[in-house]
């Protein structure tokens, strides 16, 4: 980070009176200021870019035919989702040249309170990747959940004084704003930084989204809704996770003209898709394959979402910035060969080399023992029939939403179908052990093997 006791070294590696620590020599600098591609050196003091031009170093780095590219930013992300802690999380996505995150410990906070965004900062404080939190608004989600933990105003307060706290994290509960309720205003009241979680919101939804302070949103679907955020003034993140694909439908509502308020997240991404495909690293990609601009795809996958966050010194090859940056063969494709971290080669070739901080947690039990659920029996289980026909759930692909179908059962208990892509969803409360569970039908996995009878059982995690 850019610090001012540190200036007058600046100034001077800048000037050229002392020699710059590193220096990169025959790159091709990504602009993304000009949106063009810059041939000359980059000079780096004490983890910091002090000039683009004609530097000598103490240490050369020569990226010979390859671009310099800006660290990667996911402007939105649960780490949780991707069941590993926020060390590991870092050593898998790193590689793929995302330096820094924006993350919603919403999971985590729902599960344990307090405790558990206290982990998440604790575990993430000294590692490579740059953590910074937005503090979970909506714990519970609802008021009809059966939830690990409650989270009011005073509980999130003492959190934004930590400075890799922006702010508040996706509103959920939109009744909760319309209404007024109590609980959720001082919750708004607490910071200008708040993030949105539209999902089916119309223009009134988001008229009032945007009157509470509600600065951005991750739940436009098509370029339609992305269109709508985007008129009524607010920021644009545009998802590309394991489940939630929408980079594609909301690509078109993206112009030259309006770039500069429109990024990337990635939302909820499972392990397995982070190392198969990457994070950023694969919107930048697909935006491309879709006829994006590179240069400016990868503006909205660094300085756009820096920006939006108020990161002034992330995002961008340019002095004052962080040397947050990676190397890449081509930019069509994106191939990251590099990636360094305030200017320290942190991963290479896919793999990454540092050694993180081994942050060990708690061994409290709000962290490490919260499945408490009664025994199951086979007849708590059973969906019956009434009549011929049943309501289901059918999946869309890649997608959150869902359609509603009306099905033919002709058994008195429903019976899991491959043969019908029908299967048995069962959602069973997972915190105070009260017996609750949630029963339905559902359509779309096209699952063929499985244990018998092919039944899905889901505790309730959010």
């Amino acid at each position: 980070m850019y610090t001012q006791d540190k200036m007058e070294q600046y100034i001077q590696a800048a000037s050229k009176t002392i020699k710059a620590e590193t220096v990169i020599k025959n790159g091709k600098i990504v602009d993304v200021f000009n949106g063009e591609i810059i041939e000359a050196d980059v000079a780096i003091e004490d983890g910091i870019i002090v000039g683009i031009g004609e530097f000598e170093g103490s240490t050369t780095i020569d990226a010979t035919g390859q671009y310099i590219c800006p660290g990667l930013v996911d402007a939105h992300v649960h780490i949780e989702s991707s069941l590993v802690s926020p060390t590991e999380f870092a050593k898998v996505v790193l590689p793929h040249g995302v330096t820094s995150v924006i993350t919603d410990p919403h999971e985590i906070a729902n599960v344990s309170g307090e405790a558990g965004i206290q982990y998440m900062l604790a575990a993430s404080e000294n590692s490579s990747l740059d953590v910074y939190f937005m503090l979970p608004s909506s714990v519970p989600a609802t008021p009809y959940e059966n939830n690990g933990a409650t989270l009011e105003a005073e509980h999130l307060q003492p959190f934004l004084r930590d400075e890799r706290v922006l702010g508040l994290a996706e509103v959920m509960d939109f009744p909760a704003v319309k209404n007024v309720t109590p609980t959720m205003m001082n919750k708004l009241r607490l910071t200008s930084m708040k993030d949105g979680h539209g999902a089916g919101l119309d223009q009134d939804g988001i008229n009032i989204y945007r009157t509470a302070g509600i600065r951005t949103d991750h739940e436009a679907t098509s370029a339609q809704e992305a269109k709508e955020r985007l008129q009524r003034g607010m920021l644009l993140l545009i998802r590309e996770g394991s489940v939630a694909k929408d980079l594609k439908q909301l690509l078109p509502a993206v112009t030259h003209k309006n770039v500069s308020r429109c990024m990337f997240c990635t939302d909820d991404k499972h392990l397995d898709d982070l190392i198969r495909e990457g994070s950023i690293d694969h919107n930048v990609r697909l935006a491309i394959s879709e006829g994006m601009d590179p240069i400016m795809a990868i503006t909205m996958g660094s300085y756009n979402a820096a920006n939006c966050y108020g990161l002034g010194t992330k995002g961008a090859i340019a002095p004052g910035f962080e040397a947050d940056l990676f190397f890449a063969e081509s930019l069509e494709d994106l191939t990251i060969t590099s990636v360094y971290k305030k200017g320290i080669l942190v991963a290479e070739s896919g793999s990454y080399l540092e050694n993180d901080y081994a942050y060990t947690h708690s061994s409290s039990t709000s962290l490490t023992s919260t499945v408490h659920i009664q025994n199951v029996t086979k007849e708590q289980l059973q969906i019956p029939i009434q009549g011929s026909k049943a309501f289901a759930i059918e999946i869309i692909p890649n997608s959150l939403l869902t359609k509603k179908l009306v099905v033919d059962i002709k058994e008195d208990y429903f019976l899991p179908s491959t043969e019908k892509d029908l299967l048995k969803l069962a959602v069973i409360e997972r915190h105070h052990a009260t017996g609750n569970i949630g029963l339905s039908i559902v359509k779309g996995f096209e699952m063929k093997r499985g244990q018998s009878p092919l039944l899905l059982l889901m505790t309730h995690t959010t």
